[in-house]
């Protein structure tokens, strides 16, 4: 089974995909309120090319937000309703197809490392597109792509601020073990070995792995521990996004960020804990981070009280309205 990873959770279950758009997004009805301009933007490594859209209003906004959803395939039309409220406010989007998905070319790949090549090639493009001029960029991340926007923000991305939607803090791939603890699609379950061990098979690995190796050799310290660890039965858990993962160290950023940060997490989240995030942040004491807990809301911000079963993107009012009201403080 492919793992589409980090989230485990299977994006493709959610409906079938057409060329430009999946069941689990919406395109936004452009009024005469708002103009659109296509937006192209070539990889910084590899020379992919990538393609997006800018949705503005026509009367004047001095905000621009980049949205980056998390894992799992997405086009420039993810994120429609916190989209929809950004420009309701006067603040204009963009939204790109992620590699080898749409109109974007190249293979798809589900590391962080890719997804933050491809934010800092976007950011850089836009900052220098003629619209956007005088305009504060921001960057809205959600999982995944927060990720990758705090990562861009460590390689010099200038984003005039940066929201952080349900992302993981803690270094090297520390949240795994919750996911463990949560498995919540069955991804952890290895036969013949209890939780406990398949979080000292996964700490054994992230402590082997370094930031700078390439992925065969991460993938052959790993074959190792599994001989090891007698650990063949979880062979899958084994792959290019969870070794990525294990190579991200990210939490210095945010202790020394000069920009100012929302982060925003639902206490229900099953991906990523909420308990665990939010004290590493406090610990840092930066006062250029707010921190958000918005209750009954689950790894997307979807309302999940009264039994609720959102789908994707059916981002919550009070989440929506937390976003909305501190982008606009700035």
């Amino acid at each position: 089974m492919k793992v589409l990873f980090f989230l485990i959770i299977v994006s493709v279950l959610n409906g079938a995909c057409s060329r430009n758009i999946f069941s689990y997004e919406q395109k936004l009805a452009i009024t005469e309120e708002y103009s659109t301009q296509e937006i192209s933007f070539t990889s910084i490594t590899d020379g992919i090319q990538l393609s997006g859209t800018l949705i503005f209003p026509n009367a004047s906004f001095d905000k621009t937000v980049i949205i980056v959803p998390g894992s799992g395939k997405d086009t420039r039309h993810a994120h429609h309703l916190l989209a929809q409220e950004f420009l309701k406010n006067h603040i204009a989007v963009y939204r790109f197809d992620e590699r080898g998905i749409g109109d974007s070319k190249g293979r798809y790949n589900e590391t962080a490392s890719s997804l933050q090549k491809d934010v800092i090639s976007a950011y850089n493009e836009l900052k220098n597109t003629t619209r956007l001029s005088n305009k504060k960029i921001g960057i809205v991340g959600h999982s995944l792509g927060g990720i990758a926007s705090i990562g861009a923000l460590s390689k010099g991305c200038n984003f005039d601020f940066l929201i952080q939607m349900a992302t993981p803090v803690e270094n090297n791939g520390a949240f795994l073990q919750y996911q463990v603890s949560t498995n919540i699609v069955g991804f952890y379950t290895v036969k013949g070995k209890t939780e406990a061990q398949v979080i000292t098979f996964i700490n054994t690995l992230r402590k082997a792995v370094q930031f700078d190796e390439d992925y065969q050799t991460s993938k052959a310290k790993a074959k190792a521990i599994i001989k090891q660890q007698n650990f063949q039965n979880g062979k899958h858990i084994i792959n290019p996004a969870i070794i990525d993962l294990m190579k991200q160290n990210h939490e210095i950023s945010y202790k020394e960020s000069e920009v100012p940060i929302l982060y925003i997490i639902g206490s229900e989240d099953k991906v990523v804990s909420a308990i665990d995030e939010i004290e590493i942040l406090k610990k840092m004491n930066n006062p250029l981070i707010t921190i958000s807990l918005i209750h009954e809301t689950d790894h997307y911000l979807n309302d999940i009280s009264n039994n609720k079963n959102p789908s994707r993107y059916e981002i919550s009012p009070a989440a929506l309205d937390e976003i909305i009201q501190w982008t606009l403080t700035l």
